[in-house]
């Protein structure tokens, strides 16, 4: 959606005009940024201006609505050093258990990309990790990835993944690979690279005729909350929106693109999305995506079933009695160990809940009840004085 200079402020969101002669937040006057220059649709013009807890900005481009820090660095290398996939200090860019989050991440992903190549294939992971993604898949897999960390990228390798390079930009990337790989995945990557456009245009360029890009990104929404994003994750380049990522898959010519905002529970939103120029395996993984986002399991078949689930209660965190009397279905394909923990979690906020609930609503009937003790007693002495007056 295209936002308006004029539009109205969220409580929310710490943002400002940055157009000529709008107040900052400290009041004082702020001249326009005239070096602004949309990586996607290449616009110049800014339509507001969101401070991050960092104090970097976030520019939104008035044309797409995509979002990009102000002053981003020259180069990323130095958020994803060995302590990103395992770090416990405040304030320091990485994941406290990234195992653990990528169980309950990635388990939708894995689903998908078996279920649309079910024979196999050449599968890329771009930003893989450790090979998390790429060593729960079947040897009927070659698995490539692309790690820009070195502890992680050596993990992966000795799991078996082939390592083709550090970042998606790489020349060994963009001359060696072309139209090799039958499935392309990205999974909170995008947002991390310096140059969003280039990103994207070398993944399409790396498929295989029939290959599809799979990819999931934050997501600036337009009616959730977006605080998550703006407090934390600072090594973050770009800010999507849904108008962002439509402007930019439509400019790549005869490529098919859908996807969907997630709604994950306690959490900002994120992006899910696949791209591809092939009409038949668009059609497909539409399919797939609609399975994914249904809100109940009538009419899905067993694949479409276990994909639902781990969507929306392993990835978004949102079980329904429905679905939990079904995740035996899931649970027949995979119970880590991790997964089994998530969902331990999610039992047990639910028990917590279901507890409070039962708590207040006795204290409710409690101070219901004594509410119409006092309202008897002050009507029976009304009456008794009522009486005596008489």
């Amino acid at each position: 959606m295209r936002t308006s200079p004029n539009v109205v402020k969220s409580k929310s969101e710490a943002y400002f005009d940055i157009l000529a002669g709008a107040p900052t937040m400290d009041g004082k006057l702020k001249e326009p940024d005239l070096e602004f220059h949309c990586n996607v649709c290449g616009g110049t013009g800014i339509s507001k201006k969101i401070a991050r807890g960092d104090g970097q900005g976030v520019l939104f481009c008035a044309d797409c609505g995509m979002g990009m820090v102000d002053n981003p660095p020259d180069t990323t290398d130095g958020f994803y050093e060995d302590g990103y996939y395992g770090t416990v200090a405040a304030g320091v860019p990485g994941y406290s258990d990234y195992a653990f989050t990528a169980e309950h991440g990635l388990l939708w992903c894995r689903l998908i990309i078996e279920a649309l190549a079910p024979l196999g294939g050449r599968i890329l992971d771009v930003g893989c990790a450790d090979g998390f993604l790429l060593h729960r898949l079947s040897s009927r897999y070659e698995r490539f990835g692309i790690e820009v960390n070195a502890a992680a990228s050596a993990k992966a390798a000795a799991g078996g993944v082939t390592m083709i390079a550090n970042d998606v930009s790489d020349p060994k990337v963009t001359g060696g690979f072309w139209g090799k790989f039958d499935v392309i995945a990205s999974i909170a990557t995008f947002e991390h690279v310096l140059d969003l456009r280039k990103a994207v245009q070398t993944c399409l360029d790396q498929l295989a005729p029939a290959g599809l890009l799979l990819f999931e990104v934050p997501l600036i929404s337009d009616h959730r909350d977006n605080n998550d994003w703006f407090n934390s994750s600072y090594e973050h380049i770009y800010y999507p929106t849904v108008s962002g990522l439509d402007r930019l898959f439509s400019s790549f010519p005869g490529v098919y693109f859908t996807g969907f905002e997630t709604d994950i529970k306690g959490y900002g939103s994120t992006y899910i999305g696949v791209a591809t120029r092939d009409a038949s395996m668009f059609a497909r993984a539409q399919r797939l995506f609609q399975a994914t986002d249904q809100a109940v399991l009538d009419g899905l078949d067993a694949v479409e079933t276990q994909l639902n689930l781990a969507y929306h209660v392993v990835h978004c965190f949102r079980p329904t009695p429905e679905r939990v009397l079904a995740l035996p279905a899931l649970l027949d394909i995979e119970a880590a160990p991790n997964l089994l923990k998530r969902l331990t979690q999610l039992w047990y906020g639910d028990s917590v809940l279901a507890v409070e609930r039962d708590v207040y609503f006795d204290a409710f009937q409690f101070h219901q009840q004594d509410a119409r003790n006092w309202q008897d007693a002050y009507h029976a002495l009304a009456g008794t004085q009522s009486n005596g007056s008489a």
